[in-house]
C-alpha cells in the first residue's frame, strides 16, 4: 500500500457520507483507508469563488453555505483524528483580485487542538459569508480571475510539501479586465509546472445549463494530476468530474477533494450510537431594550443540529434571580424577556437546550436596560422663517435619552403629512417645506428605544413669511398711511413755494426813449412800432408770439439771452446791447428785471 496519513487526517469526507443526507452524493466509492504510522506531510488549499456569477445566485449560495457548514461540524465531530494527522489547511478567496481569508491561512492540525477548532471556525465564516451574499474581503471586486486565485494559493505551497494540492471551487469563467484568457495556463504552469507530485483540483458549480459547457471545458484545461499517489494501493488518484449540477453536489466535491488530497478514512464508526451531544455556544447576542423588557437576538444556527430542540433565553440585575423568556419551545434565533424594571441595566445570556434538557449558556457581550416611552412634552414654541417653522420644546420637558419628531399641518391639524415634519437630537428643530403665508399648527413628540411618546399640546398658529410685509402684515397699511401723509406734505410746500415765489417783471428801454413792460416768465420778447409809410420806431410792445423782432430768454444770475435776426447774444441786467429790427434797422436796447409787478406794487401802496 501507499503511505497513508493517520485516520482521519481532515476526516472532511466522511461528513459528506453522513451528513449530505439527500442533499448530495459521495463522488466515488467509501473506502476504508487505515493510516499508516508517518503521516503525510499534506498542504491543502482551499481557494473559493465570491465572483458575482455565485453572489447574485442566492438560493445556490446558500445550498453552497450549507455544504461548508456541515463540514465544520464533521471537522468538530472528528477533532481527534485530525490532531493526529500532518495537513496544513489554507482557505482563499477570489474574485477580481485575491485575498487570503484573515486566520485561516497555514493551520497545522499536527498535535493542534485549537488549531482544528479554527479551521471549523473558518468554514463556518466562508458559510455565513456565502449565505448574506457578501465576500469576507470587498476589496476583491466582482469579476473572476483564475490567475490571481493561483497566484496567492502558490505562497501556501512549500517546496517541501510532499501532496501540494490546489482545490479551486468556481461557477464562471475567467473574465476580469486586463488580463486575457490566454494567460490563464501559462501563468498555471508558471506557478506550478515544476511541482511533483502537485493536483489542482476544480470543482465547477455549473448553474447556468447554456454556459455548463464551456465551464466544463475550461476547468478541464486547467485540471493538473501529476505524480499524486492514491490513498488506497492499487488505486489512481483521479478527478474525472471538474463541473456539478448541484450546489449541493459541488460542495460534496468539496470535500471528496480533501478526502483525496489528504488520505481522510471514510469508514463509518461501527461502535453502539452515543448519546445526543450537548448543543454547542450560542453566538452573536444582541440585546434590544424595551418598555419592560428586553428583545434577545442570536445569530442562527444553520441547519438547525438535530440535538437542539429549544432555544431559550434569560436575564437579571446584578446577582438577582434570572427572568427567562416565557415564549415556550421554538427554535427562531431571538426570543423576549419580560417583566423588567425600567431604568434597571441587566445581564443576559442564551442556551440551546437539547433533547436531554441539557444546556449550555452563552452570556451577552453587553448589557441593556429597559426604559418606558417618554412622557409628552409640553406646548412648544414656534417662529416663523421663509418657507419654514423654527419649533422648540420646552426645555423643562426635555426626556433623557430621548431624540424629538416635529411635526406641523397647513389645514388646522386636520392632516399631518410626513414631508411636513422633522426629528432632532435636541428640543429645537426646523420643519422646512411650508408655503409662505398659510397658517401652520405644530406638535411634537419625544422618541427613545422604547417608542414614541403621546402628541404634545398643539402650538400657537404660525405664518411663514419671506419678505418684512408678509411677516408683519399691519406694516404695509402703516408705510401706506406715512406715504400718504408725506406725498401730501410735498405737494402742500410746492405749492406754499410756487405762491409765494416772486412774480418779476423785465422792462425794455430801445433807443432811450422807448419803454415797455414786457411781463415776466422765461420766454419774453418785443416788437417793433414804426410809424405809417415810413420805418422810423415808435414805440416797443411786447410780445410773446412768433412775429416778435427780439426774442428774449431770463437766465439765471441776472442774466438775458437776446436772439434777433442777426444772431444771439447775451446781455446782464442794465447792459446796452444793439440789436437790428425786422427792416434792417439798429437799435439800443436795455433790459432791467424787477422783483414784483406794478399791479402789486401799485395795490401795496393803497
Amino acid at each position: 500500500m501507499s503511505r497513508l496519513g493517520p485516520g482521519a487526517r481532515t476526516v472532511i469526507a466522511i461528513l459528506i457520507a453522513v451528513l449530505l443526507v439527500g442533499g448530495g452524493r459521495v463522488l466515488g466509492p467509501v473506502a476504508d483507508v487505515r493510516a499508516a504510522e508517518t503521516p503525510d506531510r499534506s498542504n491543502v488549499i482551499l481557494v473559493l469563488d465570491f465572483s458575482a456569477s455565485i453572489l447574485r445566485d442566492e438560493a445556490n449560495r446558500n445550498r453552497f453555505g450549507a455544504a461548508l457548514e456541515r463540514i465544520a461540524a464533521r471537522v468538530d465531530e472528528t477533532s481527534a483524528d485530525l490532531i493526529a494527522g500532518d495537513a496544513r489547511l489554507s482557505i482563499v478567496q477570489f474574485a477580481t483580485s485575491a485575498a487570503d481569508l484573515p486566520g485561516c491561512v497555514d493551520l497545522k492540525t499536527l498535535n493542534g487542538a485549537e488549531t482544528v477548532g479554527r479551521f471549523a471556525d473558518c468554514l463556518r465564516s466562508v458559510a455565513s459569508a456565502y449565505r448574506r451574499g457578501v465576500a469576507p474581503s470587498k476589496a476583491i471586486g466582482i469579476d473572476t480571475n483564475y490567475v490571481a486565485a493561483m497566484e496567492q494559493a502558490d505562497t501556501h505551497l512549500p517546496r517541501t510539501a510532499a501532496r501540494p494540492t490546489v482545490i479551486r471551487f468556481t461557477d464562471g469563467k475567467h473574465d476580469v479586465s486586463g488580463v486575457p484568457v490566454s494567460a490563464v495556463l501559462p501563468a498555471r504552469d508558471r506557478l506550478f509546472g515544476g511541482r511533483s507530485p502537485f493536483a489542482l483540483l476544480p470543482v465547477g458549480m455549473g448553474l447556468d445549463p447554456a454556459s455548463r459547457g464551456a465551464l466544463s471545458a475550461g476547468l478541464e484545461g486547467l485540471r493538473v494530476i501529476r505524480e499524486m499517489p492514491a490513498c488506497v494501493s492499487g488505486e489512481v488518484f483521479d478527478w474525472p468530474t471538474v463541473v456539478f449540477d448541484s450546489a449541493d453536489e459541488a460542495g460534496n466535491a468539496v470535500a471528496v477533494a480533501l478526502q483525496d488530497a489528504t488520505c481522510t478514512f471514510t469508514a463509518a464508526p461501527t461502535a453502539p450510537p452515543t448519546p445526543a451531544p450537548t448543543p454547542g455556544a450560542v453566538r452573536g447576542i444582541e440585546l434590544t431594550p424595551g418598555d419592560g423588557r428586553i428583545e434577545v437576538a442570536w445569530t442562527p444556527i444553520t441547519p438547525i443540529i438535530a440535538s437542539i430542540v429549544d432555544f431559550t433565553a434569560r436575564c437579571r440585575a446584578g446577582e438577582g434571580d434570572w427572568i427567562e423568556s416565557k415564549e415556550g419551545v421554538s427554535l427562531e434565533p431571538k426570543a423576549t424577556v419580560n417583566g423588567l424594571v425600567n431604568g434597571t441595566e441587566y445581564q443576559c445570556e442564551v442556551a440551546a437546550v437539547g433533547a436531554d434538557g441539557a444546556t449550555v449558556w452563552t452570556p451577552a457581550g453587553s448589557s441593556a436596560t429597559p426604559m418606558g416611552r417618554p412622557a409628552a412634552p409640553g406646548k412648544p414654541s414656534v417662529k416663523p422663517y421663509d418657507r419654514a417653522v423654527g419649533v422648540q420644546v420646552p426645555p423643562k420637558d426635555a426626556a433623557a435619552g430621548s431624540n424629538y419628531r416635529f411635526e406641523c399641518s397647513g389645514d388646522n391639524g386636520a392632516t399631518w403629512p410626513t414631508e411636513l415634519g422633522t426629528t432632532a437630537v435636541d428640543t429645537t428643530a426646523v420643519v422646512g417645506n411650508l408655503t409662505n403665508g398659510v397658517d401652520y399648527l405644530c406638535r411634537a413628540f419625544a422618541v427613545n428605544a422604547a417608542g414614541m411618546s403621546d402628541a404634545s399640546p398643539l402650538s400657537d398658529a404660525v405664518r411663514p413669511c419671506g419678505t418684512a410685509f408678509q411677516c408683519n402684515p399691519i406694516l404695509l397699511p402703516a408705510v401706506g398711511g406715512l406715504a400718504l401723509v408725506l406725498i401730501i406734505g410735498i405737494l402742500a410746500a410746492l405749492a406754499a413755494l410756487i405762491s409765494s415765489r416772486p412774480k418779476g417783471y423785465v422792462v425794455a428801454v430801445v433807443d432811450i426813449v422807448h419803454t415797455a413792460n414786457i411781463g415776466h416768465g422765461s420766454s419774453l420778447g418785443i416788437a417793433f412800432v414804426l410809424a405809417p409809410g415810413n420805418r422810423e420806431v415808435t414805440g416797443i410792445v411786447a410780445d410773446k408770439g412768433r412775429q416778435k423782432d427780439i426774442r428774449i430768454s431770463r437766465l439765471r444770475g441776472g442774466r438775458f439771452a437776446i436772439k434777433d435776426r442777426t444772431g444771439r447774444r447775451i446781455a446782464t441786467d442794465g447792459e446796452e446791447v444793439v440789436v437790428s429790427d425786422s427792416h434792417g434797422g439798429r437799435h439800443s436796447l436795455v433790459l432791467h428785471a424787477f422783483a414784483t409787478n406794478p399791479a402789486s406794487r401799485v395795490a401795496s401802496r393803497r
